[in-house]
């Protein structure tokens, strides 16, 4: 039997930060904003999405103790978060 899990169902700037954090791995919520080019209050927004989603972990920013980290969750399967990502991919791609 295939196990097949259903692609969740996000907003465009959720996809878009799953697509960023794919490639740069671990950023700050400033850093995300950054190379989004989104509103901040959309940013987080998306954050909080992909938090709900558990698609997102955080880890905190020892440097700036007012920050966290945030990058994909490591506890879900590898091949499912690629998935996720290859969806956002397609769904972000220009006509």
């Amino acid at each position: 039997m295939i196990y097949t899990q259903e692609i969740p169902k996000l907003p465009k700037s959720s996809k878009k930060i799953l697509i960023i954090l794919s490639e740069a791995g671990t950023l700050t919520q400033k850093d995300i904003i950054w190379q989004s080019g989104m509103p901040a209050k959309t940013a987080r927004y998306a954050l909080k999405r992909l938090d709900e989603e558990n698609l997102l972990a955080t880890k905190p920013n020892l440097e700036d103790m007012r920050s966290s980290f945030y990058l994909l969750n490591p506890d879900v399967e590898m091949h499912l978060m690629a998935s996720y990502v290859e969806d956002a991919r397609t769904v972000l791609a220009p006509a």
